[in-house]
C-alpha cells in the first residue's frame, strides 16, 4: 500500500497538454516528465504523430475529455494573432496556462509571473517578431571611435550606450542632466573602463561647446528630450525650449567642433502632430534638415521609431506596475493603436543607421501592423492573471487614436537593411526656413516672455494645423 508521501506526489502531479510538437514542445516534455508530471500528450497544427491529440483550435474538448489541468504553449514562432486566440480558448475552458516556456522552473508555477516575461515575450503577444539587426558592420564603424550619447541615463539612452559598449569604441561619453539617472546608469557600467559620465543640459550652449571641444566625438546620439505627451501638453514652453532649442544647440555646436556624424532620434508622434511633444520632435526633424545642408564636415541623420516596450513611462511599464498590484489595466480607448518595438531594437537601430544613407536622411523601422493596446492588455491578462480586467478611461490631452511612421506626402524607400527604410518627406518649407522661425520664437520662449497658449497658437500657424 502507498505511503503517505507518496499519495502526495500523485496528488501533486499536474496533468500536462503541451501546443506545438517541435524542438521547444519535446525538449519542454521531457522537463515535464522529469519532473514527476503526467504528459498528456501535444496539440499541433502541422505535426501528426499519435500522441498529438489534435489541432490549436481543438484545444478546449482536448482539455475536457482528458482532464487536462495545466496547457502549455511551446510554438516560439507563432504570430501573435494565434497567440491571442489560443491564449482566449484556454482561459474560457478554465484550465491554467503558460505561454512560451524558457524554463521548466518558471513554467511549473501556477501562472506565468509578470515578472517573467521579457519584452522579446511581449512582443509575441502583439504580433510581431523581434528585427535582429547585423551589429558587425556597426561594429567595424564605432570601433576605436570616440562616441557621445545625450540623455544617456534615459531608458532608450542607457540601452544604446549599453550597446555600443560592445563595439568597442575607443570612449562613450554619457551627458545627461539627471543625477540619480547618472548614479544608477554609472552603478550598471561600473565595469568598463572606457566611459565617461558627464552632468550637462543640452540647453546650455557653454556646457555642450565645452564637454564637444574636450572629448571631440566622431559620433554623437542626440537622444535627450521630454517625451512624454500629456505632461508636455501642459507645459509647452519647457517642451519647446528643451526638445527644440536644446536639439539646435547640440546640433550647432556638434556642426561647430566637427563632429563627423549626429543622428537624432525621433518618434512617430513627429508625424501630423496632434500634441506638443509631437510638434516639437518634428520641428527638431526640420532643424536637421536645415543644418545638414549648411554643414559639409557634420552628416546629420534621424531615426523615427514607435512606442518602445519597457522605455520610461511607457503603456507596458504601466501594464507591470498595474498587473504586479493585481488591479485592472486601464487603456485610454479600445480602438486606440500602436506600433510597438523592443527597447534592443530601438537602441540597434539608433547606432545602425549612424553611417547609412545620405546627409539629412531620416529612418524608420519596418514595425508591422499596428497594435491595438486593449489586445495587449487583453493577452497580458490572460497569461498573468485572468481575475483582472480591462478599465476604458478615455483619451489623455493631446493624444492620437492611431500613430503614423511617416507623412501622407512621404514616400519610402529601402536600404540595404530589409527593415530598415528611408523617408523622404515632401517639405512645405524652403531650407533654412523653420531656422529662422525657431530662432525667432526661442527668443521669446528662453525669456518666458510668451504665454503657452501663444506658443500653441504660433505652432498652428507654423502649420500644425491639428495641435490640441
Amino acid at each position: 500500500m502507498p505511503n503517505s508521501n507518496g499519495r502526495n506526489r500523485r496528488a501533486a502531479q499536474k496533468r500536462v497538454l503541451i501546443a506545438g510538437r517541435g524542438v521547444a514542445g519535446l525538449s519542454l516534455s521531457s522537463e515535464v516528465v522529469a519532473g514527476g508530471d503526467v504528459l498528456v500528450g501535444f496539440l499541433d497544427d502541422v505535426v501528426q504523430a499519435s500522441d498529438v491529440l489534435g489541432t490549436l483550435a481543438d484545444v478546449a474538448a482536448v482539455c475536457e475529455r482528458e482532464d487536462v489541468g495545466v496547457v502549455y504553449f511551446a510554438i516560439p514562432s507563432a504570430p501573435g494573432e494565434v497567440v491571442r486566440e489560443f491564449v482566449t480558448q484556454v482561459h474560457r475552458s478554465g484550465v491554467e496556462l503558460a505561454i512560451v516556456p524558457r524554463t521548466y522552473r518558471i513554467v511549473s508555477r501556477d501562472r506565468v509571473s509578470v515578472s517573467d516575461l521579457t519584452d522579446v515575450d511581449i512582443l509575441d503577444l502583439v504580433g510581431r517578431a523581434p528585427v535582429k539587426h547585423d551589429m558587425v558592420h556597426a561594429g567595424d564603424t564605432i570601433r576605436g571611435r570616440r562616441v557621445m550619447v545625450t540623455g544617456a541615463a534615459g531608458s532608450i539612452g542607457s540601452r544604446i550606450v549599453a550597446q555600443l559598449s560592445m563595439l568597442e569604441p575607443e570612449l562613450i561619453v554619457c551627458v545627461d542632466r539627471s543625477e540619480s539617472g547618472m548614479f544608477r546608469l554609472g552603478n550598471s557600467l561600473r565595469d568598463t573602463s572606457n566611459t565617461r559620465l558627464e552632468i550637462g543640459d543640452v540647453q546650455s550652449e557653454e556646457r555642450m561647446s565645452q564637454l564637444m571641444a574636450g572629448y571631440r566625438p566622431d559620433f554623437l546620439f542626440h537622444v535627450a528630450a521630454y517625451k512624454h505627451v500629456p505632461l508636455m501638453q501642459h507645459n509647452p514652453i519647457e517642451a519647446f525650449n528643451n526638445n527644440v532649442w536644446g536639439t539646435w544647440n547640440v546640433f550647432s555646436r556638434a556642426a561647430e567642433h566637427g563632429v563627423g556624424n549626429v543622428v537624432y532620434v525621433s518618434t512617430d508622434k513627429a508625424v501630423n502632430p496632434t500634441n506638443v511633444m509631437g510638434a516639437t520632435k518634428r520641428l527638431g526633424e526640420l532643424l536637421l534638415r536645415d543644418l545638414a545642408a549648411v554643414s559639409p564636415s557634420t552628416r546629420f541623420s534621424g531615426v523615427r521609431f514607435g512606442n518602445v516596450l519597457e522605455s520610461e513611462g511607457s503603456v507596458m511599464q504601466t501594464f507591470r506596475q498595474q498587473l504586479q498590484q493585481g488591479v485592472n489595466l486601464t487603456v485610454t480607448d479600445p480602438e486606440i493603436t500602436r506600433y510597438f518595438m523592443t527597447i534592443d531594437e530601438a537602441a540597434q537601430l539608433v547606432i545602425q543607421t549612424a553611417t547609412a544613407g545620405r546627409p539629412g536622411d531620416l529612418f524608420v523601422l519596418d514595425m508591422g501592423e499596428p497594435i491595438r493596446v486593449f489586445d495587449l492588455a487583453r493577452g497580458l491578462i490572460d497569461a498573468v492573471d485572468p481575475s483582472l480586467d480591462v478599465d476604458i478611461i478615455g483619451l489623455r490631452p493631446g493624444e492620437k487614436m492611431y500613430e503614423e511612421l511617416s507623412h501622407a506626402s512621404s514616400s519610402v524607400d529601402s536600404t540595404t537593411h530589409p527593415k530598415i527604410f528611408i523617408v523622404s518627406d515632401s517639405y512645405a518649407r524652403e531650407p533654412g526656413e523653420t531656422s529662422r522661425w525657431a530662432a525667432e520664437l526661442l527668443d521669446r520662449t528662453r525669456r518666458y516672455d510668451l504665454a503657452p497658449d501663444e506658443l500653441i497658437e504660433a505652432l498652428r500657424s507654423f502649420g500644425f494645423d491639428a495641435l490640441q
